[in-house]
């Protein structure tokens, strides 16, 4: 039986007095696609950070690929990630051309030449497949700054493709697309996940929109408070150990994994 692609055990970041994370323990398979969801502060971007070795847990460990994360390993078991992070509205705007955006996820963006895994063709060849993954192939010579929100988000998107990574990290990738889009992304993934065997660790707050397309949903505030596997629902006591007393549980249809329905 081969490794598990993602073992988070036991982990924790933070102080006492401030904690983030609390004895988070979870198993991804290959092909396997799970959303994350949990209110603002709750720890989701952390774990993702966590996994690309940007930070380190405060206790237990991570096993990427049936390796042991650490300082020294970070930058090879990061050639099999792809990366999306959170969108940030400040994010400087550079004068920089569409497929050079897609260029900076390849593993050798920053190498010499001379030192290059890829001829000039292979790389075109991934730029242009990881364009047309997200439906921008035809922007290829277009300059970044000048793409509408949406269109900037899938270029990010193309950006953490390209590599063909084994694990792809995304944090809330659907932001600024509108839900035409959204529904082609989700599609999209799981996709990648059935008919090449990448797992996908996904943070959403639209638990609805995702349903349809995950294998499972973790129910996250600095602790994993539910896993829900498809099929499952998610207690009504989770929701509110997750987003307080007062939310309001909308009933959706019995199609909806972890939804609360009637």
């Amino acid at each position: 039986m081969s490794n598990p692609v993602v073992s988070l055990s036991h982990i924790a970041f933070g102080t006492e007095t401030s904690p983030i994370l609390h004895d988070i323990s979870l198993q991804l398979e290959a092909g396997h696609f799970m959303g994350i969801v949990g209110p603002n502060g709750a720890g989701k971007s952390t774990i993702l950070s966590m996994l690309t070795g940007r930070i380190m847990p405060t206790q237990g460990y991570i096993d990427l690929f049936g390796e042991r994360l650490g300082r020294f390993n970070r930058h090879h078991l990061l050639k099999k990630i792809g990366y999306l992070h959170q969108l940030h509205q400040h994010e400087a705007h550079m004068p920089v051309k569409v497929h050079e955006v897609v260029a900076m996820g390849l593993d050798n963006y920053t190498a010499p030449l001379w030192k290059s895994l890829f001829s000039s063709h292979q790389q075109k060849d991934a730029i242009m497949q990881a364009l047309a993954y997200v439906e921008m192939q035809d922007f290829e010579k277009h300059d970044f700054r000048y793409l509408s929100g949406g269109q900037q988000q899938r270029i990010r998107l193309a950006r953490a493709l390209v590599r063909q990574p084994k694990l792809l990290l995304l944090d809330e990738p659907s932001a600024a697309l509108d839900t035409k889009q959204q529904q082609k992304l989700y599609t999209l993934l799981r996709q990648l996940c059935d008919t090449q065997g990448v797992a996908v660790i996904m943070v959403e707050h639209d638990i609805a929109a995702i349903t349809g397309h995950v294998d499972s949903v973790a129910c996250l505030n600095q602790s994993i408070h539910y896993h829900a596997m498809k099929g499952e629902q998610i207690p009504e006591d989770v929701w509110h150990q997750m987003y307080g007393e007062h939310m309001h549980i909308i009933a959706h249809d019995a199609g909806c994994i972890g939804c609360h329905h009637d």
